[in-house]
Protein backbone atom coordinates (compact mmCIF):
# COMPACT_ATOMS: atom_id res chain seq x y z
CA UNK A 1 0.00 0.00 0.00
CA UNK A 2 1.36 3.41 -0.97
CA UNK A 3 1.81 5.68 2.03
CA UNK A 4 1.65 9.46 1.96
CA UNK A 5 4.34 10.24 4.54
CA UNK A 6 3.52 13.95 4.59
CA UNK A 7 0.16 13.21 6.18
CA UNK A 8 1.64 11.96 9.41
CA UNK A 9 5.34 12.83 9.73
CA UNK A 10 4.36 16.45 10.24
CA UNK A 11 1.98 15.40 13.00
CA UNK A 12 4.86 14.19 15.18
CA UNK A 13 7.61 16.52 14.05
CA UNK A 14 7.24 18.55 17.25
CA UNK A 15 9.08 15.66 18.95
CA UNK A 16 12.15 16.11 16.73
CA UNK A 17 13.87 18.83 18.74
CA UNK A 18 13.38 16.97 22.01
CA UNK A 19 14.53 13.63 20.62
CA UNK A 20 17.62 14.89 18.80
CA UNK A 21 18.86 16.86 21.83
CA UNK A 22 19.01 13.79 24.09
CA UNK A 23 22.15 11.79 24.86
CA UNK A 24 21.91 10.00 28.21
CA UNK A 25 18.59 9.77 30.02
CA UNK A 26 16.36 7.94 32.48
CA UNK A 27 13.11 6.91 30.85
CA UNK A 28 10.15 4.60 31.31
CA UNK A 29 9.79 1.70 28.89
CA UNK A 30 6.07 0.73 28.40
CA UNK A 31 7.68 -2.05 28.38
CA UNK A 32 8.75 -2.20 24.75
CA UNK A 33 11.44 -4.08 22.85
CA UNK A 34 12.17 -4.42 19.16
CA UNK A 35 14.19 -6.91 17.12
CA UNK A 36 14.92 -5.94 13.52
CA UNK A 37 15.37 -8.30 10.58
CA UNK A 38 17.91 -6.36 8.50
CA UNK A 39 21.36 -7.97 8.33
CA UNK A 40 19.94 -11.29 9.62
CA UNK A 41 21.43 -13.46 11.21
CA UNK A 42 22.97 -10.43 12.93
CA UNK A 43 20.22 -8.02 13.88
CA UNK A 44 19.54 -4.81 15.74
CA UNK A 45 17.94 -5.33 19.15
CA UNK A 46 16.87 -2.64 21.55
CA UNK A 47 14.55 -0.97 24.00
CA UNK A 48 11.98 1.71 23.29
CA UNK A 49 11.42 4.42 25.85
CA UNK A 50 10.66 8.13 26.04
CA UNK A 51 13.64 10.18 27.32
CA UNK A 52 11.83 10.89 30.59
CA UNK A 53 9.96 9.01 33.29
CA UNK A 54 6.19 8.80 32.81
CA UNK A 55 3.46 7.49 35.08
CA UNK A 56 1.37 6.23 32.16
CA UNK A 57 4.10 5.02 29.78
CA UNK A 58 2.31 1.69 29.30
CA UNK A 59 -0.08 3.25 26.76
CA UNK A 60 2.86 3.92 24.41
CA UNK A 61 3.01 0.24 23.44
CA UNK A 62 -0.30 -1.45 24.24
CA UNK A 63 -2.23 -2.48 21.11
CA UNK A 64 -5.01 -4.15 23.07
CA UNK A 65 -5.57 -0.90 25.01
CA UNK A 66 -5.41 1.20 21.85
CA UNK A 67 -8.36 -0.65 20.39
CA UNK A 68 -10.39 -0.69 23.62
CA UNK A 69 -9.86 3.05 24.08
CA UNK A 70 -10.60 3.78 20.41
CA UNK A 71 -7.24 5.51 20.01
CA UNK A 72 -6.81 7.33 16.70
CA UNK A 73 -3.96 6.89 14.21
CA UNK A 74 -2.70 10.36 15.13
CA UNK A 75 -2.58 9.41 18.80
CA UNK A 76 -0.68 6.21 17.99
CA UNK A 77 1.85 8.19 15.98
CA UNK A 78 2.20 10.56 18.92
CA UNK A 79 2.80 7.64 21.30
CA UNK A 80 5.48 6.20 19.05
CA UNK A 81 7.04 9.52 18.11
CA UNK A 82 8.22 10.26 21.63
CA UNK A 83 10.13 7.02 22.15
CA UNK A 84 13.83 6.45 21.47
CA UNK A 85 14.93 3.10 20.04
CA UNK A 86 18.20 2.47 21.91
CA UNK A 87 19.74 -0.40 19.97
CA UNK A 88 22.78 -2.61 19.44
CA UNK A 89 23.63 -5.35 16.95
CA UNK A 90 24.01 -8.99 17.96
CA UNK A 91 23.85 -12.47 16.39
CA UNK A 92 20.48 -14.19 16.75
CA UNK A 93 21.82 -17.29 18.50
CA UNK A 94 23.26 -17.75 22.02
CA UNK A 95 23.28 -14.09 22.93
CA UNK A 96 24.47 -13.60 26.50
CA UNK A 97 25.52 -10.04 27.27
CA UNK A 98 24.64 -7.52 29.97
CA UNK A 99 22.75 -5.43 27.44
CA UNK A 100 20.77 -8.44 26.29
CA UNK A 101 19.98 -9.41 29.88
CA UNK A 102 18.28 -6.05 30.43
CA UNK A 103 16.33 -6.35 27.17
CA UNK A 104 15.04 -9.77 28.24
CA UNK A 105 14.02 -8.56 31.69
CA UNK A 106 12.12 -5.65 30.18
CA UNK A 107 10.40 -7.93 27.65
CA UNK A 108 9.18 -10.19 30.45
CA UNK A 109 7.72 -7.37 32.55
CA UNK A 110 3.95 -6.97 32.69
CA UNK A 111 4.28 -3.30 33.72
CA UNK A 112 6.34 -0.34 32.66
CA UNK A 113 9.99 -0.28 33.71
CA UNK A 114 12.35 2.64 34.38
CA UNK A 115 15.71 2.36 32.60
CA UNK A 116 18.91 4.39 32.67
CA UNK A 117 20.29 4.73 29.15
CA UNK A 118 23.73 5.79 27.91
CA UNK A 119 23.94 6.38 24.17
CA UNK A 120 27.00 6.46 21.95
CA UNK A 121 25.47 9.33 20.00
CA UNK A 122 22.22 11.29 19.86
CA UNK A 123 19.12 9.75 18.25
CA UNK A 124 18.11 10.43 14.67
CA UNK A 125 14.53 11.53 14.04
CA UNK A 126 13.36 8.96 11.50
CA UNK A 127 10.83 6.13 11.46
CA UNK A 128 10.12 2.69 10.06
CA UNK A 129 6.49 2.19 9.10
CA UNK A 130 5.27 -1.31 8.46
CA UNK A 131 1.99 -3.22 8.29
CA UNK A 132 3.34 -5.80 10.73
CA UNK A 133 4.40 -3.71 13.72
CA UNK A 134 3.66 -0.32 15.25
CA UNK A 135 5.92 2.53 14.02
CA UNK A 136 9.47 2.35 15.36
CA UNK A 137 11.68 5.41 15.24
CA UNK A 138 14.36 7.63 16.70
CA UNK A 139 17.17 5.03 16.57
CA UNK A 140 20.35 5.57 18.54
CA UNK A 141 23.38 3.34 19.24
CA UNK A 142 23.29 1.99 22.79
CA UNK A 143 26.39 2.15 24.96
CA UNK A 144 24.93 0.91 28.24
CA UNK A 145 21.59 0.41 29.98
CA UNK A 146 20.60 -0.35 33.56
CA UNK A 147 17.31 -1.08 35.23
CA UNK A 148 16.18 1.83 37.42
CA UNK A 149 13.14 -0.04 38.75
CA UNK A 150 12.32 -3.70 39.27
CA UNK A 151 10.43 -5.45 36.45
CA UNK A 152 7.11 -7.03 37.47
CA UNK A 153 7.05 -10.53 35.99
CA UNK A 154 4.04 -12.86 36.02
CA UNK A 155 4.76 -16.12 37.87
CA UNK A 156 3.70 -18.14 34.82
CA UNK A 157 6.09 -16.18 32.59
CA UNK A 158 9.01 -16.62 34.99
CA UNK A 159 8.28 -20.33 35.35
CA UNK A 160 8.07 -21.03 31.61
CA UNK A 161 11.12 -18.94 30.74
CA UNK A 162 13.36 -20.06 33.62
CA UNK A 163 12.18 -23.41 34.95
CA UNK A 164 10.90 -25.36 31.96
CA UNK A 165 12.27 -26.64 28.68
CA UNK A 166 9.00 -26.51 26.75
CA UNK A 167 8.95 -26.40 22.97
CA UNK A 168 7.91 -23.04 21.55
CA UNK A 169 4.39 -24.19 20.64
CA UNK A 170 3.77 -25.49 24.17
CA UNK A 171 5.22 -22.36 25.76
CA UNK A 172 3.10 -20.01 23.61
CA UNK A 173 0.00 -22.08 24.39
CA UNK A 174 0.61 -21.84 28.13
CA UNK A 175 1.39 -18.11 28.09
CA UNK A 176 -1.79 -17.43 26.08
CA UNK A 177 -3.79 -18.45 29.17
CA UNK A 178 -2.18 -15.72 31.28
CA UNK A 179 -0.91 -12.71 29.31
CA UNK A 180 -1.87 -10.61 26.23
CA UNK A 181 -0.75 -11.79 22.82
CA UNK A 182 1.35 -8.65 22.35
CA UNK A 183 3.33 -9.61 25.46
CA UNK A 184 3.90 -13.15 24.21
CA UNK A 185 5.23 -11.73 20.95
CA UNK A 186 7.81 -9.62 22.82
CA UNK A 187 8.99 -12.55 24.93
CA UNK A 188 9.22 -14.74 21.84
CA UNK A 189 11.17 -12.13 19.87
CA UNK A 190 13.99 -11.76 22.43
CA UNK A 191 14.71 -15.48 22.46
CA UNK A 192 13.09 -16.60 25.70
CA UNK A 193 10.85 -19.39 24.38
CA UNK A 194 11.55 -22.89 23.17
CA UNK A 195 14.02 -25.54 24.26
CA UNK A 196 16.85 -23.75 26.03
CA UNK A 197 19.56 -25.05 23.71
CA UNK A 198 17.60 -23.91 20.65
CA UNK A 199 16.46 -20.45 21.75
CA UNK A 200 17.31 -17.54 19.50
CA UNK A 201 16.24 -14.01 18.68
CA UNK A 202 13.26 -13.71 16.34
CA UNK A 203 12.71 -10.46 14.41
CA UNK A 204 9.62 -8.68 15.77
CA UNK A 205 7.90 -8.85 12.40
CA UNK A 206 8.23 -12.66 12.42
CA UNK A 207 7.35 -13.10 16.08
CA UNK A 208 4.04 -11.28 15.63
CA UNK A 209 2.85 -13.54 12.83
CA UNK A 210 4.50 -16.57 14.41
CA UNK A 211 2.47 -16.29 17.61
CA UNK A 212 -0.78 -15.69 15.69
CA UNK A 213 -0.08 -18.75 13.54
CA UNK A 214 0.91 -21.01 16.44
CA UNK A 215 -2.21 -20.21 18.44
CA UNK A 216 -4.41 -20.48 15.36
CA UNK A 217 -3.14 -23.94 14.53
CA UNK A 218 -3.65 -25.12 18.12
CA UNK A 219 -7.29 -24.04 18.01
CA UNK A 220 -7.84 -25.29 14.49
CA UNK A 221 -7.00 -28.83 15.57
CA UNK A 222 -10.07 -28.67 17.84
CA UNK A 223 -12.36 -26.70 15.52
CA UNK A 224 -11.99 -29.30 12.76
CA UNK A 225 -13.58 -31.87 15.09
CA UNK A 226 -16.65 -29.84 16.09
CA UNK A 227 -20.15 -30.07 14.64
CA UNK A 228 -21.07 -27.32 12.15
CA UNK A 229 -22.92 -24.16 13.09
CA UNK A 230 -26.70 -24.36 12.87
CA UNK A 231 -27.11 -21.05 11.02
CA UNK A 232 -25.34 -18.55 8.83
CA UNK A 233 -23.86 -15.72 10.88
CA UNK A 234 -22.46 -12.37 9.79
CA UNK A 235 -20.41 -10.13 12.10
CA UNK A 236 -19.22 -6.59 11.40
CA UNK A 237 -16.80 -4.14 12.95
CA UNK A 238 -14.63 -1.20 11.97
CA UNK A 239 -11.83 0.92 13.43
CA UNK A 240 -9.35 3.51 12.08
CA UNK A 241 -10.52 3.14 8.49
CA UNK A 242 -10.63 -0.66 8.46
CA UNK A 243 -14.07 -2.16 7.80
CA UNK A 244 -14.52 -5.89 8.42
CA UNK A 245 -17.33 -8.29 7.58
CA UNK A 246 -16.94 -11.85 8.85
CA UNK A 247 -19.22 -14.53 7.41
CA UNK A 248 -19.52 -17.89 9.17
CA UNK A 249 -21.24 -20.63 7.17
CA UNK A 250 -22.23 -24.06 8.57
CA UNK A 251 -19.84 -26.73 7.35
CA UNK A 252 -16.28 -27.95 7.66
CA UNK A 253 -13.47 -25.47 8.21
CA UNK A 254 -12.27 -23.34 5.31
CA UNK A 255 -10.96 -19.81 5.59
CA UNK A 256 -10.47 -16.89 3.23
CA UNK A 257 -9.38 -13.29 3.72
CA UNK A 258 -10.08 -10.75 0.98
CA UNK A 259 -8.63 -7.25 1.32
CA UNK A 260 -9.75 -4.36 -0.86
CA UNK A 261 -7.90 -1.04 -0.69
CA UNK A 262 -6.97 2.13 -2.56
CA UNK A 263 -10.71 2.77 -2.52
CA UNK A 264 -10.27 6.45 -3.38
CA UNK A 265 -8.70 5.54 -6.72
CA UNK A 266 -10.27 4.34 -9.94
CA UNK A 267 -8.70 0.87 -9.76
CA UNK A 268 -9.36 -1.08 -6.55
CA UNK A 269 -6.39 -3.10 -5.30
CA UNK A 270 -7.02 -6.60 -3.98
CA UNK A 271 -5.10 -9.05 -1.80
CA UNK A 272 -6.51 -12.48 -0.97
CA UNK A 273 -5.50 -15.81 0.54
CA UNK A 274 -7.43 -19.04 1.03
CA UNK A 275 -6.91 -21.96 3.40
CA UNK A 276 -8.58 -25.34 2.84
CA UNK A 277 -9.72 -27.80 5.49
CA UNK A 278 -6.29 -29.34 5.99
CA UNK A 279 -4.48 -26.01 6.18
CA UNK A 280 -1.94 -24.23 3.98
CA UNK A 281 1.45 -25.60 2.98
CA UNK A 282 2.83 -22.17 2.13
CA UNK A 283 2.85 -18.74 3.76
CA UNK A 284 -0.15 -16.54 2.96
CA UNK A 285 2.00 -14.10 1.02
CA UNK A 286 -0.74 -11.95 -0.49
CA UNK A 287 -2.38 -10.80 2.75
CA UNK A 288 0.64 -11.61 4.92
CA UNK A 289 0.32 -11.11 8.66
CA UNK A 290 -3.28 -10.00 8.26
CA UNK A 291 -4.25 -13.54 7.29
CA UNK A 292 -3.00 -15.05 10.55
CA UNK A 293 -4.10 -12.08 12.67
CA UNK A 294 -7.68 -12.33 11.35
CA UNK A 295 -7.86 -16.12 11.44
CA UNK A 296 -6.95 -16.34 15.15
CA UNK A 297 -9.96 -14.44 16.62
CA UNK A 298 -12.36 -16.38 14.39
CA UNK A 299 -10.93 -19.63 15.72
CA UNK A 300 -11.11 -18.22 19.26
CA UNK A 301 -14.82 -17.67 18.73
CA UNK A 302 -15.44 -21.11 17.19
CA UNK A 303 -13.47 -22.74 19.99
CA UNK A 304 -15.60 -20.86 22.51
CA UNK A 305 -18.91 -22.04 21.02
CA UNK A 306 -17.53 -25.49 20.07
CA UNK A 307 -18.58 -25.27 16.40
CA UNK A 308 -16.96 -25.48 12.99
CA UNK A 309 -17.62 -23.22 10.01
CA UNK A 310 -16.42 -22.04 6.64
CA UNK A 311 -15.26 -18.43 6.95
CA UNK A 312 -15.04 -15.52 4.55
CA UNK A 313 -13.61 -12.23 5.82
CA UNK A 314 -13.99 -9.13 3.68
CA UNK A 315 -11.74 -6.26 4.75
CA UNK A 316 -12.06 -2.83 3.15
CA UNK A 317 -9.24 -0.38 3.86
CA UNK A 318 -10.48 3.18 3.43
CA UNK A 319 -8.49 6.40 2.93
CA UNK A 320 -9.06 7.10 6.64
CA UNK A 321 -6.35 4.51 7.27
CA UNK A 322 -3.61 6.87 6.13
CA UNK A 323 -0.63 5.37 8.00
CA UNK A 324 0.32 1.76 8.76
CA UNK A 325 0.27 1.12 12.52
CA UNK A 326 0.71 -2.66 12.67
CA UNK A 327 -1.19 -5.89 12.14
CA UNK A 328 -2.51 -5.87 15.73
CA UNK A 329 -5.48 -3.80 14.54
CA UNK A 330 -6.70 -6.69 12.38
CA UNK A 331 -6.69 -9.08 15.32
CA UNK A 332 -8.44 -6.65 17.65
CA UNK A 333 -11.07 -5.49 15.14
CA UNK A 334 -12.06 -9.06 14.31
CA UNK A 335 -12.09 -9.94 18.00
CA UNK A 336 -14.29 -6.94 18.65
CA UNK A 337 -16.74 -8.05 15.96
CA UNK A 338 -17.60 -11.13 18.00
CA UNK A 339 -18.54 -8.93 20.95
CA UNK A 340 -21.40 -7.52 18.86
CA UNK A 341 -24.69 -9.22 17.88
CA UNK A 342 -24.54 -11.29 14.71
CA UNK A 343 -26.91 -11.04 11.78
CA UNK A 344 -28.55 -14.40 11.07
CA UNK A 345 -29.67 -15.65 7.67
CA UNK A 346 -31.77 -18.52 6.37
CA UNK A 347 -29.94 -18.62 3.06
CA UNK A 348 -26.44 -17.94 1.86
CA UNK A 349 -27.75 -15.68 -0.90
CA UNK A 350 -29.25 -13.33 1.66
CA UNK A 351 -25.98 -13.27 3.59
CA UNK A 352 -24.00 -12.60 0.41
CA UNK A 353 -26.36 -9.76 -0.49
CA UNK A 354 -26.00 -8.23 2.97
CA UNK A 355 -22.22 -8.18 2.63
CA UNK A 356 -22.46 -6.53 -0.78
CA UNK A 357 -24.91 -3.88 0.47
CA UNK A 358 -22.46 -2.82 3.19
CA UNK A 359 -19.38 -2.93 0.96
CA UNK A 360 -18.02 0.32 -0.42
CA UNK A 361 -16.79 -1.78 -3.34
CA UNK A 362 -20.17 -3.55 -3.71
CA UNK A 363 -19.76 -7.01 -5.31
CA UNK A 364 -16.02 -6.76 -6.00
CA UNK A 365 -15.40 -9.24 -3.18
CA UNK A 366 -17.53 -11.88 -4.95
CA UNK A 367 -15.46 -11.62 -8.10
CA UNK A 368 -12.28 -12.17 -6.10
CA UNK A 369 -13.42 -14.85 -3.63
CA UNK A 370 -12.57 -18.50 -4.17
CA UNK A 371 -14.63 -19.59 -1.20
CA UNK A 372 -17.69 -17.70 -2.48
CA UNK A 373 -17.57 -19.84 -5.62
CA UNK A 374 -17.27 -22.99 -3.51
CA UNK A 375 -20.18 -22.06 -1.24
CA UNK A 376 -22.64 -20.39 -3.62
CA UNK A 377 -24.18 -23.69 -4.76
CA UNK A 378 -25.46 -24.26 -1.22
CA UNK A 379 -28.70 -22.29 -1.11
CA UNK A 380 -29.97 -22.93 2.41
CA UNK A 381 -28.70 -23.88 5.82
CA UNK A 382 -30.58 -27.19 5.63
CA UNK A 383 -28.92 -27.93 2.31
CA UNK A 384 -25.53 -27.08 3.71
CA UNK A 385 -25.99 -29.24 6.80
CA UNK A 386 -27.29 -32.11 4.68
CA UNK A 387 -24.44 -32.14 2.19
CA UNK A 388 -21.71 -30.59 4.27
CA UNK A 389 -18.65 -28.97 2.75
CA UNK A 390 -16.12 -31.11 0.95
CA UNK A 391 -12.57 -30.19 2.03
CA UNK A 392 -10.90 -28.54 -0.95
Amino acid sequence: MQVDYSKYMDKIRFWQKTIESVKDFTGTSPPSVFVGKAFYPKVFVGLLSPPQQLQDANILDSPESWYKQNVSIEQILNFRGQMIYSRFKVPTVRVETKLMDVVKEVAMSRKQVDIEVELKSKPEFKFTFNEYFAPVGNPAPLENVRLASNPSVEKKVDYIVSDTDLKTVQAVSELYKSIPISSIQKIFSVGLLGSKLERKLVPTRWSITGVDDILGKIMLANVRQYEPLEEVLLFRNEYIGNKFQILLVPGTYQFELIELYDLDKTKISVSKDYEPYWGRKTYASSTGGGFYASRLPVLEYLEKIKKSASIIIVREITPEYYAPVGVWKVREIVRGAFEKPAEKFETLEKAFSSITQKCLTKDKWKMESKLFRILKEQKTVKSFLRHGSVPQ
